[in-house]
Parts: C-alpha cells; structure tokens; sequence
C-alpha cells in the first residue's frame, strides 16, 4: 500500500467502495477506479491469455514397492 491510500482501503486491505459521509460517492468511485488502475499498471494487472507461457507438469517419481 503506498502512502495516502490508507482510505482506499479497509483494515484487510480490501478496498472501500461505499464514499466516507462527507464525500460524494461518484466522485469516490472515480477516485477509487484511477487508484484500482494504478494496482493493475504496476502490480501485473489483468493479463493476455495468449501471453502465457506453458509450463510441463512437474515428473513424477514412482515410489519404490514394499518387499
């Protein structure tokens, strides 16, 4: 969390979409979208499927057999 967005967010880190009393609630939303979109610009966001890279299962290593 950067400094100054401690009111975006509730104790869980969740984020906070009902506006404080003293604050309209449009202008809240907007704030609150500019702040969601800067998340998804520096922390990877959402990604293009195509980009993915495949990754093989991992090998599986038999156990050995009681004797």
């Amino acid at each position: 969390m950067h400094r100054g967005d401690e009111d975006l967010h509730y104790s869980d880190n969740s984020h906070r979409w009902i506006a404080p009393p003293e604050i309209d609630q449009a202008i809240w939303e907007a704030g609150l979208r500019a702040h969601m979109a800067q998340h998804r610009s520096t922390m990877g966001g959402p990604f293009n499927i195509n980009e993915l890279i495949e990754v093989p299962p991992p090998r599986r290593i038999p156990r050995q057999r009681a004797a």
